[in-house]
Formats: structure tokens, C-alpha cells, sequence
């Protein structure tokens, strides 16, 4: 698949967990349907990380993509305590601040992939290009 059918698909799947955690009614299903959604982004920000290494795209965008990767691992990390606290009953210290941290690091994620996924876009097509004279 292009690499830049990825990135915008990640940027809707961020927007998407989103969504689902502003849902007044937060349901068991939405919960697996964020955990879901998660595992997909996850996915997808170490593979559009991968590719876009091998790419000649310049390196600012590597480097998004790169911190766009780890931050969702630790997105990852951090859901996991969140849902061990929420489904399994396991009282976490300091929940509200997992959270807080948690919904910020939402934030970032999806403005690093729209942010990467348009230059990148732009890159590809020679946008950045200036015209000749």
C-alpha cells in the first residue's frame, strides 16, 4: 500500500479513538473498540516509521514519524494500566494523571500523523518544489 494511503489512515483512526472516548455513553464495547483501534494505530505508526526510512522524504519527516512511533508505545503502556484499572478492578495511583497523560499524548499523535502525512503527501508530489524562472 503507499505509504501515504498509511498515514492518512492513521490520522483518521487517531481522530476516530478520539471520537469514541468523548462518547457521553462509554460502553464495555467502546472500550474494546478503543483498545481495538489502539492496537491498529500502534501498528500502523511502526510500519509508516519502517517505510518512511527507507524513503527520500526529507528528514524532519523521519523524524515525526519516528517519535510518532514511540509515542504510541508508550500510548500502549499507558492503556494498558488505564484498562487493568477500569476493567480488572486493580486499583492504579494516580489514575487521573494516567489519564490526563494519556489524552495528551492522543493529541500529539494525531497532530504529528496529519502534520507527516500531509507533507509527506505534498513531498511526493513535488508541491515543495519551487517553480523555475
Amino acid at each position: 500500500m503507499a505509504l501515504w494511503k498509511t498515514l492518512y489512515a492513521m490520522v483518521w483512526l487517531a481522530f476516530l479513538q478520539i471520537v469514541i472516548i468523548v462518547t457521553p455513553r462509554f460502553t464495555p464495547h467502546l472500550v474494546d473498540a478503543h483498545v481495538l483501534f489502539g492496537l491498529v494505530i500502534l501498528a500502523l505508526a511502526h510500519y509508516n516509521n519502517a517505510k518512511m526510512k527507507h524513503t527520500e522524504a526529507p528528514n524532519r519527516l523521519k523524524r515525526i514519524t519516528k517519535s510518532t512511533a514511540i509515542l504510541a508505545t508508550f500510548q500502549i503502556i499507558l492503556g494498558i494500566i488505564l484498562y487493568a484499572n477500569l476493567r480488572m478492578n486493580v486499583s492504579v495511583p494516580l489514575v487521573e494523571v494516567i489519564l490526563f497523560i494519556h489524552l495528551v499524548i492522543a493529541l500529539a499523535i494525531i497532530t504529528q500523523a496529519a502534520s507527516v502525512a500531509t507533507a509527506y503527501d505534498m513531498w511526493e508530489d513535488h508541491e515543495y518544489d519551487s517553480p523555475k524562472k
